[in-house]
């Protein structure tokens, strides 16, 4: 089956700003450009009633129950053949996300359906929603091995139900590392950078703390920290982290070495940053986390990476194409930078993040999602198909039931 489904893709989407959104974005292009695809509707989850691009042909208000339920009408009546469902439970209303459950029971068409969190260890409330998306969808996708087996373990979905697609990530970079850094204004500095949307979650105060032990030996040491607050810290306590951030970096004496580029970057602008720096920090707070769009372009764009041990951290940075350091341990930040600073390690994690990363393009995402799309119609198609025979059939078998019935109650001859 080598046809070019037509998607309904239920998700965040730009402009909204979030990971799931520019993750969304980005699969459904390179699908478009694939040829994986004939078409998308993007049906977007919003929270606030702002406008949205020609792009959006529908939204979800993402806290009305009834909105979810009319979406799932809207998609059964389109010329769609098949939902692609980007699930994160921030982005659902309800209970652990559960009014999302409202749109999956009313989608007659199958349903593949993206889990961007997995928890190990979650509440009775969140297993069951997870458990009963699992249920109305004919396929699952995970980015890493180790998120297949948490909800094989500790949620009972069967393996052959579970595909594990990498994250993808655009790699576009050409320029020279120290090219980079004259256009950007920084030349001749030591670039340490982290990027996304900025919440106390991202644990960026521990990378400040880290400086003061690195430019007592590199005084050249320059920590960027690219990208906006995240809308939703910026809606209830407004710049509060990054104000404690901008503080916390006057205290300790190392103000001139942090640049913050509080404002959204395109793409361009981001992987010119990426080209500039030594070393990507991830000092990211969160243990559960099973995917990440920053490392994976810090990957694409053949960086050193120091990050948390996250689920995907772990994975993803294993083989030697990263170096890991303790949660909330700017110590520990910095004693993995030296590490990487003062021996020919750099290179060596540079060289496995760069042939790792060239696997990682959006094209190589896009053709394994348009397998799992068709896939997922065949088998609907095939359970519709069957279904509508034996709807034929049951009529037929009770008629002749009635009259094997009827053969037994005639008197038998003598």
């Amino acid at each position: 089956m080598n046809v070019q489904p037509r998607i309904g893709c239920v998700s965040t989407y730009p402009p909204r700003a979030c990971g799931i959104a520019t993750f969304t974005r980005d699969l459904m292009r390179a699908m478009l450009i694939c040829g994986q695809v004939e078409r998308t509707v993007i049906v977007q989850i919003e929270d606030n009633g702002t406008p949205y691009p020609a792009s959006i042909t529908r939204t979800i208000d993402q806290h009305d129950r009834e909105s979810y339920i009319s979406a799932a009408k809207f998609l059964n009546e389109s010329d769609i053949d098949v939902v692609s469902l980007q699930h994160e439970f921030g982005i659902f209303g309800g209970e652990c996300g559960e009014y999302v459950l409202d749109l999956c029971r009313n989608i007659n068409l199958p349903l593949v359906t993206t889990f961007h969190t997995i928890l190990r260890d979650p509440s009775k409330k969140t297993r069951q929603v997870v458990r009963d998306i699992v249920q109305t969808s004919k396929a699952v996708v995970v980015t890493i091995a180790s998120a297949a087996e948490i909800l094989e373990t500790h949620f009972g979905v069967d393996p052959a139900k579970i595909a594990v697609i990498h994250h993808g990530a655009d790699v576009h970079y050409s320029i020279r590392k120290e090219d980079a850094k004259r256009l950007l204004g920084i030349p001749e500095r030591t670039v340490l950078a982290t990027y996304g949307l900025m919440s106390s979650g991202k644990g960026i105060e521990f990378a400040i703390e880290a400086l003061p032990h690195l430019v007592s030996e590199r005084p050249d040491v320059l920590y960027v920290v690219i990208g906006k607050t995240h809308p939703e810290v910026l809606k209830h306590e407004s710049e509060v982290y990054r104000d404690k951030l901008i503080s916390l970096a006057k205290t300790l004496g190392v103000d001139r070495n942090v640049l913050f580029v509080n404002r959204y970057v395109s793409e361009e602008e981001l992987s010119l940053y990426l080209q500039a720096t030594d070393i990507y920090v991830a000092p990211y707070l969160s243990r559960d986390q099973v995917s990440s769009g920053t490392i994976t372009l810090a990957l694409a764009h053949g960086k050193a990476i120091v990050s948390t041990p996250s689920i995907f951290a772990k994975e993803i940075l294993s083989h030697n194409r990263g170096v890991l350091c303790k949660y909330a341990d700017a110590k520990s930040i910095a004693n993995c930078v030296k590490r990487i600073l003062g021996s020919s390690l750099r290179q060596e994690l540079e060289a496995n993040a760069a042939k790792y990363g060239h696997a990682l393009g959006w094209e190589g995402a896009a053709d394994k999602y348009g397998d799992i799309f068709r896939s997922a119609i065949s088998t609907h198609r095939t359970i519709a198909q069957t279904a509508s025979i034996s709807e034929i059939r049951a009529p037929v078998r009770a008629k002749i039931q009635v009259l094997a019935r009827t053969e037994e109650r005639r008197p038998k001859n003598v």
